[in-house]
């Protein structure tokens, strides 16, 4: 079973008050390692596999005490808090994701630009996300204060700094088409999403597609959404590839109330921003003669974007807010970003292989052993991931020795107050005492993070379950418990 008892045990009380939340006298590891033990021998966990590790702060060295804490389980989206980590250690503290707006070509003296206008992108997440109206008047404010008036050539969207893959090849096909799943292109914008609203009318009917915001052009549509009972929730699921021309809805979505709206992922945002801001040019008296294209569609056809000017930029918020605006809602595209940039520092390679390199090297070089560690992407969709609590807590260990700890754990939610924390441990001995990341898929429950316990010591933790079979509320409780033992260390 793979238990580590760093001291002998105190007895059964003491556990028993751990397990139900108690106030405590100070317990003991040992006494936190049975509540962990406890709990893996209970119904909706018989059949998980559960690892947890725990790590003193202040241990030098970083001394491990753990169940099962040597076990490869896939991470969720406590990846995050690996790829932030080192985010906030390889990255500069002021990193900024710059977007660069440039024309190629020659002006004229009449304001004719015989050539493109190329939205040169830096991997912003955070790119026009609540809307396109306000970055589009920038940008053509900055053309026409450039002097263009007219543009005989075509609008690019440049998105090659990240490669032409969006999506890391570990993911599964159900995710692609689904704004969870949007791809870290090098030109984000708009979040890389759109949305779908459906007409509802009676239960088990189909539901028509009403239209799509922003209006896609050049799709095909194959709708085979139907409507659910009404308080059933957004159970419908959008299947499209990258670059791909087909989308289809699958699923339900409630009744009840006229119409109900979904999330979908951009297949090509590089393009869709092209595109877009050309019909914007278009309209709004700055003519744009060429079709909207992109390096990748360039590239395919043999040709290259000519040398460039910028005329404007557009930089995203510091690393800190990055890291926050991460972790708190747990955001699997600016975790991609935030990997990619991390390729980038390492390697000049924005891709997914090359970050996940980067990372693995960089906690390996602080003496964690990281056999067995596989990273598949930055934000935890991947299932192909694998992690072990051990790995987990002494990279959590590491991250708070550096000098810009402050900033990674103050990205961190805590339990029953922010983030995705916000729904456990409120009213336990846990809340406010927990910061930490959470990772949740079919059957998977995770977290991740730091503990300051009732006596002032500070500890780093994983707790990963894979394959439970409870409600996802009994599993909560289960954990809730061992963080209230964990507190009356």
């Amino acid at each position: 079973m793979d238990r580590v008892w760093p001291r002998a045990a105190t007895g059964f009380a003491g556990i028993a008050l751990c397990l139900l939340g108690l106030p405590l006298r100070a317990a003991t590891v040992e006494e936190v390692l049975a509540a962990v033990e406890k709990i893996a021998g209970e119904p909706g966990l018989r059949t998980a596999f559960v690892g947890f590790c725990l790590v003193d702060l202040e241990a030098e060295p970083a001394s491990a005490a753990g169940y099962r804490m040597d076990a490869g389980l896939v991470p969720a989206s406590t990846m995050k808090a690996i790829t932030t980590a080192t985010a906030n250690e390889l990255l500069e503290l002021g990193h900024r994701f710059t977007t660069a707006l440039q024309i190629a070509g020659t002006l004229g003296g009449d304001g004719t630009l015989a050539g493109d206008v190329v939205i040169r992108g830096g991997g912003d997440p955070t790119l026009a996300a609540d809307g396109l109206t306000a970055t589009f008047a920038k940008w053509r404010a900055a053309l026409v204060e450039a002097g263009v008036k007219k543009i005989e050539g075509s609008v690019v969207g440049d998105a090659s700094v990240f490669g032409t893959a969006l999506t890391p090849d570990t993911w599964q096909w159900n995710d692609l088409g689904n704004y969870y799943g949007a791809g870290a292109c090098g030109l984000t914008v708009h979040r890389n999403l759109f949305r779908a609203t459906f007409r509802t009318s009676s239960s088990g009917a189909r539901a028509p597609l009403a239209g799509t915001d922003p209006k896609l052009e050049g799709y095909e549509f194959f709708n085979e959404m139907r409507v659910g009972p009404s308080g059933s929730g957004d159970q419908g699921y959008v299947y499209a590839d990258p670059y791909g021309k087909l989308i289809t809805f699958r699923g339900t979505v409630p009744a009840g109330s006229g119409s109900f709206t979904i999330r979908g992922a951009l297949p090509d945002p590089a393009f869709f921003c092209a595109r877009t801001f050309s019909d914007y040019l278009n309209a709004n008296g700055l003519p744009v003669a060429g079709g909207p294209t992109t390096d990748r569609l360039l590239t395919m056809a043999g040709k290259e974007i000519g040398a460039r000017k910028t005329i404007h930029e557009q930089n995203s918020d510091a690393l800190p807010a990055l890291l926050v605006a991460t972790n708190f809602p747990s955001d699997n595209l600016k975790a991609e970003c935030l990997h990619r940039a991390i390729g980038l520092k390492a390697s000049d390679e924005g891709t997914t292989t090359a970050a996940s390199k980067a990372v693995t090297a960089h906690w390996a070089a602080k003496g964690i052993d990281m056999t067995g560690f596989f990273m598949g992407d930055g934000c935890g969709l991947s299932r192909a991931n694998t992690v072990t609590a051990r790995q987990m807590a002494l990279i959590l260990h590491a991250a708070a020795k550096g000098e810009r700890f402050p900033a990674f754990r103050d990205s961190l939610p805590v339990a029953g107050r922010s983030g995705t924390l916000k729904s456990i441990g409120g009213g336990s001995a846990a809340e406010g005492r927990v910061r930490a990341k959470s990772g949740t898929m079919d059957g998977i429950r995770n977290y991740a993070g730091y503990l300051d316990t009732r006596s002032g010591k500070r500890y780093a933790f994983a707790l990963f379950m894979t394959n439970y079979t409870g409600d996802s509320a009994s599993v909560k409780a289960k954990i809730v418990r061992v963080w209230s033992a964990m507190v009356g260390l």
